[in-house]
């Protein structure tokens, strides 16, 4: 790639890495094999609340113990050491594009809240799970509750499985409380990919304590619309064969033990959220364009459309010139393009679009050392799925 400035000439600017996701990821292990020349003269730094990013492919696997919480962990803090990159342990609560700072949380060691500047912005936080659908109007008999009450308390009972690092410690401690009871009940709400991972994870763990625990899965009217009929049959008859029941009514909210439904209340000792992505608490203090659910405008180039400056891939964004679902393969390949472009613009080269591929694979986990393939109209199924996602699972979590 040219070089717009002589090595001496040329002035120093800062890229400020905002969160630990996949494109982030990808683009600090670059740096860690070869410190590019594109970022000779570039201060570059990564805020990121936790030193290590939890992989979420590999979530289901770690809540059936199929994996410790070491294998599915990338250590963001021993990346950055490698890739000469400053890191910034702090939780993100706004972007000022207009000033270009992103401002942080204080804490016990800091009296005030921190502001950071940059010449050049990346977004890569992920999201927050949608909990737009939790209330307590939706309850059948008003009687089982104290609706003051469940309104204040309504955040703490559901578990949403974002952030990740939240619901891996409250995850643990669901174990714990399933260990001392001889009938425990885990509801998940969702109706996607992600729901149902969760759901037959969840069975096989309480199964292995207790065979008369149970999970089901409260989906709405639909489970798996976005999917081929074939692949969305086979996940089904995957539930089935582990006793899952599916509900297909929509959740309404939950107070004392209550999961409500559009047509009755269930028993739920503990209710967990995998119902889609919502932008990120901090995207509600920005002045970046935001469409949605307070998602990241940008345009092709994975490049803000209000900040040319800024740019954002992952969950916290989304496409403003096509549809495109929130996932981890947008998230890995589109990173890939937005770091290209990130380097393309500190020289002022020009900018690649980021054009997914009309199929993708995707493999979905059943609770047991069992998969299922997507490939566009194709699909499979068994053991083999399996271990073909820990393959390509681990060579991404273990990559350098």
């Amino acid at each position: 790639m040219k070089k717009l400035f002589p090595k001496k000439q040329r002035p120093n600017k800062k890229l400020l890495l905002a969160g630990a996701g996949h494109a982030h990821i990808g683009l600090l292990r670059r740096l860690a094999r070869k410190r590019l020349d594109t970022l000779q003269e570039v201060e570059v730094s990564v805020i990121t609340e936790h030193p290590q990013t939890i992989y979420s492919g590999m979530l289901p696997g770690w809540m059936a113990s199929h994996y410790k919480r070491s294998e599915i962990s990338i250590d963001i803090a021993a990346l950055c050491r490698r890739a000469g990159v400053t890191l910034i342990q702090r939780p993100i609560i706004a972007v000022d594009a207009d000033t270009q700072t992103v401002i942080t949380f204080k804490d016990a060691k800091n009296a005030k809240d921190e502001r950071f500047d940059y010449e050049l912005l990346s977004l890569n936080t992920g999201a927050d799970t949608d909990m737009t659908w939790l209330n307590t109007d939706g309850l059948v008999n008003e009687d089982l509750i104290d609706k003051d009450l469940a309104d204040k308390n309504l955040k703490n009972t559901v578990i949403p499985v974002r952030p990740i690092f939240n619901f891996v410690e409250q995850w643990q401690q669901i174990l714990k409380q399933a260990e001392q009871v001889s009938d425990y009940k885990v509801a998940v709400v969702g109706s996607g990919a992600a729901a149902t991972e969760l759901v037959m994870a969840a069975q096989f763990a309480l199964q292995q304590i207790n065979p008369s625990h149970q999970a089901y899965l409260v989906c709405g009217e639909q489970l798996l619309s976005g999917f081929d009929a074939g692949f969305r049959s086979r996940v089904i008859k995957q539930l089935q064969r582990r006793n899952i029941e599916i509900i297909y009514e929509r959740a309404k909210g939950l107070a004392g033990g209550k999961l409500a439904t559009s047509k009755q209340t269930l028993a739920a000792d503990a209710t967990i959220a995998a119902t889609g992505v919502m932008g990120s608490a901090w995207a509600a203090q920005t002045n970046l364009e935001t469409v949605d659910k307070g998602f990241i405008a940008v345009n092709d180039k994975q490049q803000s459309t209000s900040h040319d400056n800024v740019f954002a891939v992952g969950d916290v964004a989304s496409r403003v010139d096509r549809e495109m679902a929130h996932s981890g393969v947008h998230a890995v390949f589109g990173g890939k393009v937005e770091a290209d472009n990130l380097l393309a613009y500190l020289v002022g080269d020009k900018l690649k679009s980021y054009r997914p591929k009309n199929r993708t694979l995707y493999l979905l986990a059943c609770g047991d050392k069992y998969a299922i393939g997507s490939w566009g109209n194709f699909s499979a199924q068994g053991c083999w799925i399996w271990y073909l996602k820990r393959y390509i699972d681990k060579r991404f979590v273990n990559a350098k």
